[in-house]
């Protein structure tokens, strides 16, 4: 996998989560597998390819159809500004070092704790949610979800949303190692497209 095709992976992490915050927020539940390869890729903290960081093309493969969509509507288009934030966001928290080391000590600090056996389980997701709401929500830009307030108001949803986000985040900073910004997604839509198109192709072939 060349680098650009490494590019695209990490960019589909992205769009996962957006994918997911969405569906959570719309349907008060997401797709379980994308959701647990999102959530558990958070404690990958020394990864940086992200094929083992995000579970190879299978763990992002609902972000890479969302990189196959040529002509987005409404709906789809409010997945795009989740991942612009999203991108925006991590690239904000680069800024602040302090911050950032924050956060990687409470993630490795949960990575080290022998009681959670899964990231996934409602534990982990519990606690990557705390991660979240005392760090990253400190941080611009501010992700307003939208969705259905009945599912915005309930407490099991909002944590799942905030530990999604903090998966958006994660797969953000792999897309920026790799050379990856934000002006990318407009200027490189069709070559991102194809690419995800070529690596459904290529997992379906094996």
């Amino acid at each position: 996998m060349n680098r650009f095709q490494q590019r695209v992976v990490a960019l589909a992490g992205v769009a996962q989560c957006s994918a997911l915050v969405q569906q959570l927020a719309r349907r008060g539940h997401a797709q379980e597998d994308p959701f647990g390869y999102a959530v558990r890729s958070v404690l990958a903290l020394d990864r940086k390819d992200p094929q083992e960081a995000l579970g190879g093309i299978g763990g992002v493969y609902l972000g890479l159809s969302e990189l196959t969509r040529s002509h987005p509507d409404p709906v789809a288009i409010e997945r795009l500004r989740y991942t612009i934030s999203l991108i925006q966001l991590q690239r904000n928290l680069r800024k602040d070092s302090n911050m950032a080391g924050e956060i990687r000590r409470a993630l490795s600090a949960l990575r080290e704790d022998h009681e959670l056996t899964d990231p996934a389980s409602k534990q982990g997701i519990a606690a990557l949610s705390e991660i979240y709401v005392s760090t990253l929500s400190h941080i611009p830009p501010k992700i307003m979800v939208r969705g259905e307030q009945r599912y915005l108001e309930t407490e099991q949803i909002s944590v799942q949303v905030r530990a999604v986000l903090l998966a958006g985040v994660r797969a953000a900073y792999l897309f920026h190692e790799l050379g990856g910004r934000r002006i990318q997604l407009f200027i490189h839509r069709k070559a991102l497209a194809k690419a995800a198109v070529d690596l459904q192709q290529a997992r379906c072939g094996e």
